[in-house]
């Protein structure tokens, strides 16, 4: 045994140093009650200090979490701003135009929902007149014919419904000469068809109709072309 403060050899079991006084630690206790640090690394901190570093950060990660669920949840406007903001929340085009529609037929728009999409909605407006003028006189069924029917189906759908057989559909407007209307999907990647139906009917018909793809992302689009770059760099 060595003396700490005046390194005199001591006899084995000495409680204080023959030389100086000092009292003796013995190397079995300093042993057990040494703090157990990596090689070559000595702790500064006292162990609250050290609590308090590691929880700050974890609550900062805690914070910032809660912040991007409730971004990507709310309907509030401050939410909807930011999602705005970071392209968190998307909307497309599916049809903007003047569409004819035959006798006995159909017009249809394809158009899909990418992977990871969220809070998937189709809306907008369509009317309907007829494609030739109405002829002076007495009217006949055929001139009080101005009904058309919009559905939404899947890609599965559509071809079930274009062979003549009924098929489940996302969205059906029913016979109407207009309408406006928000109609809600499923979540997840899909390919659908919007539908305008002119089968019943003997005479042409002209549509006027805007309807829009709505949908949010997991991860605004900042952060996923941030990743793409990285897997781009690393080479994957």
């Amino acid at each position: 045994m060595l003396c700490s403060q005046c390194s005199t050899n001591l006899p084995d079991g000495s409680q204080f140093c023959l030389n100086c006084g000092r009292p003796v630690v013995s190397s079995a206790n300093s042993l057990v009650f040494a703090p157990v640090l990596p090689p070559g690394r000595k702790s500064s901190l006292p162990l609250r200090a050290r609590w308090r570093w590691l929880i700050v950060p974890w609550l900062v990660v805690l914070l910032l979490l809660g912040g991007m669920m409730w971004v990507a949840t709310s309907e509030t406007p401050a939410a909807q701003q930011v999602q705005e903001f970071v392209h968190w929340s998307h909307t497309e085009t599916i049809v903007d135009a003047v569409l004819s529609v035959n006798p006995h037929s159909y017009s249809s728009c394809e158009f899909t929902v990418p992977p990871g999409a969220l809070s998937i909605s189709i809306a907008g407006e369509f009317s309907e007149t007829p494609a030739s003028p109405r002829k002076a006189g007495k009217s006949s069924e055929k001139d009080r014919d101005t009904d058309i029917e919009a559905y939404v189906l899947t890609d599965a759908a559509f071809a079930v419904w274009r062979s003549g057989y009924s098929a489940q559909t996302q969205y059906e407007s029913g016979p109407v000469a207009s309408a406006t209307f928000n109609a809600p999907l499923p979540a997840g990647v899909g390919v659908y068809h919007l539908v305008f139906s002119n089968q019943s009917s003997a005479r042409a018909k002209t549509v006027r109709a805007t309807v829009l793809l709505r949908y949010r992302s997991w991860l605004p689009d900042a952060v996923v072309h941030l990743k793409d770059q990285f897997w781009s760099w690393i080479g994957l």
